[in-house]
């Protein structure tokens, strides 16, 4: 039997989800999660991985991309801000190797290629890991996860202690892995299929459907009160049930990347992730960010 405690970080839900009992805790988290429950930590506070000494690098070059907003833009001024920047300088001052870093911005499709040619030594830029980039690169522990959640009005009378989607008209993106899902684990859900976000959204407000299940990050960013749009107003809606880890769907989350021989740099970038999880320097960077709490 796969027990679930009441209250679920991240750590935990790594070290419990097997394809075991991955069934039953997804269709129970809706029940013990909360919408604003505390940022979740990808790894258990026990572990502390190795430091390797990197001193010898005269420099570490990190490379990000320019408009991934809130992760990383640039400012009207040209400066570089978000969450992948703060992350860089929490990491390079954890592994006290400030002076030697260096943070350049690229367009998104300069990225990998410049890292392959070693114009760079660490890509920090929302990069999520997939079968095919890991047979060029090596990639750090998961720095970001990415859950799927359910999103309804808040006019919508929704029993938050007993919610299931289920015989409830669900809008999710067309060809997602949030629909395929959605499909798997909820198949009593009356699910429609949308080709964008925006009709989506309104869809939602206008009452056509009663629940929107996505990403949830993005989902957060539509509700948050700093953001703006003409065609949505996120402030109508809010998180219902729990958050879906889903790994086999959904993948680990974001990680750095490097290049496979830099397996120094690995390790001294996971044991300052683990020192910063540990430290609380990462709820401190969700909560920065995302005032809308998505897990």
């Amino acid at each position: 039997m796969c027990k679930t405690p009441n209250h679920i970080t991240l750590p935990q839900i790594f070290k419990i989800w097997s394809k075991a009992c991955f069934v039953f805790v997804i269709l129970l988290a809706g029940s013990m999660f909360s919408a604003h429950a505390a940022p979740p930590h990808l790894e258990g506070d026990n572990q502390k991985p190795a430091k390797p000494d990197i001193s010898q690098r005269s420099e570490i070059r990190f490379l990000t991309g320019t408009d991934f907003a809130p992760f990383n833009s640039l400012t009207p001024q040209g400066r570089l801000s978000g969450y992948n920047i703060d992350l860089i300088r929490a990491i390079c001052q954890e592994l006290s190797i400030t002076n030697r870093c260096q943070i350049e911005a690229r367009p998104w499709n300069e990225l990998l290629p410049a890292l392959r040619n070693n114009e760079a030594d660490a890509l920090v830029a929302g990069l999520v890991p997939d079968r095919e980039k890991r047979t060029s690169f090596s990639f750090t522990r998961a720095y970001f996860s990415l859950p799927a959640r359910f999103v309804a009005t808040k006019k919508e009378q929704i029993n938050i202690a007993s919610f299931s989607p289920d015989d409830k008209s669900v809008g999710v993106l067309a060809g997602t892995a949030h629909e395929a899902l959605l499909k798997t684990y909820f198949p009593k859900a009356k699910i429609t299929p949308y080709k964008s976000s925006e009709l989506l959204y309104k869809d939602l407000q206008d009452g056509k459907i009663q629940l929107i299940f996505g990403d949830a990050m993005s989902l957060s960013l539509w509700m948050s009160p700093a953001a703006t749009s003409d065609n949505s107003n996120g402030a109508c809606c809010n998180f219902v049930g729990g958050s879906y880890p889903a790994p086999e769907f959904l993948s680990q989350g974001m990680a750095i990347a490097l290049r496979k021989q830099d397996t120094d740099l690995r390790l001294a970038f996971n044991n300052a992730l683990s020192a910063l999880e540990r430290k609380g320097v990462l709820d401190d960077l969700y909560l920065r960010y995302f005032p809308v709490g998505f897990y």
